[in-house]
């Protein structure tokens, strides 16, 4: 089998990346600073022969060197990255993680000899979509410095990865979600607050009129197209939208956390947050025929794990 070395690896996409190829019989080697990934992620695999950690910042070239100079992997998936959030509060930082950082796993791939990379963007490169659902060629109109970094790191990939001869295959994320992305430092998505503010009795945010649409996406279907992707020698040098196709209204997501936790929330009603678009629908025709992937965890069944995992302690 091979080595797969997985950066944010413990993260809320990495993990479940890690969950997949350790299930296949790989090898694994988990790089992350722990800023956003959690112990808790990939607790059960760390007494796992087939599993090393190497917790590391991926801004530090002479440490991205070392770990693939020390671990030799064949193939890479780079899911590290700060997020929206975070990236308004330190851009000195979100540059050095998701610009530089993929710069220097793209490099060392190409030193290593890497046969394949995936990694993660964001539908967030095509900022206010002007047509749904957004296919791959909507053009870019991105407004934020996290989105910013995405195309960059697509730039990069097209320019450096390609030259190199590192072939590689790039996911936008919609709105990625799962029990596994707790409450963060500043950046947390609605739904993970919604749900903790409605369980503890606090009120919730509701922004604008509610009929902004999401396209939620289990974090563990993302993972799957990443692996799909990582062993399909027909398929390099492609971006895929990975979504669900679906659009579904924040006050839908509301009446769904209501309905599984049995409570009705508090609502105060505000003007509409800027990091939020009007409409998120992705089209998935494209992954859908190069790479086989479907969605299989539906909204349903992903706020039900959630909730499940919320009231046993486990978030």
């Amino acid at each position: 089998m091979s080595k797969i070395l997985i950066t944010g690896g413990a993260g809320n996409i990495g993990s479940f990346i890690v969950d997949q190829c350790l299930e296949l019989g790989h090898e694994v080697v988990v790089v992350d600073n722990f800023y956003n990934g959690k112990f808790r992620n990939i607790s059960e695999h760390l007494s796992k022969d087939n599993l090393q950690l190497e917790t590391i910042d991926i801004a530090s070239t002479e440490m991205v060197k070392y770990v693939f100079e020390k671990h030799k992997p064949e193939y890479v998936s780079h899911q590290a990255s700060l997020m929206i959030m975070d990236s308004d509060k330190f851009p000195h930082k979100s540059i050095e993680t998701n610009i530089h950082g993929t710069f220097n796993i793209i490099d060392a791939c190409h030193e290593f000899d890497v046969k394949k990379l995936t990694y993660g963007s964001s539908a967030s490169v095509y900022g206010n979509p002007r047509f749904v659902p957004v296919t791959e060629d909507h053009p870019f109109d991105n407004h934020t410095l996290y989105g910013a970094t995405k195309i960059a790191k697509e730039a990069l990939m097209h320019s450096w990865a390609y030259s190199h001869n590192v072939p590689y295959v790039g996911f936008r994320y919609f709105n990625i979600y799962s029990e596994r992305q707790g409450l963060g430092a500043f950046y947390t998505q609605v739904f993970q607050k919604w749900i903790h503010a409605i369980h503890s009795g606090q009120e919730i945010i509701m922004y604008g009129d509610g009929e902004q649409t999401l396209d939620l996406v289990h974090s563990s279907d993302a993972a799957r197209a990443n692996v799909l992707a990582l062993f399909n020698e027909n398929v390099k040098n492609e971006h895929f939208n990975v979504g669900t196709g679906i659009e579904t209204s924040l006050r839908e997501v509301l009446e769904l956390i209501e309905r599984q936790l049995g409570k009705k929330a508090k609502v105060k009603y505000v003007d509409s947050d800027p990091h939020l678009v009007k409409r998120r629908c992705s089209s998935i025709e494209k992954i859908k025929r190069m790479l086989g992937f479907e969605p299989a965890v539906t909204v349903e069944e992903g706020t039900k794990k959630y909730i499940q995992y919320l009231l046993e302690g486990k978030i």
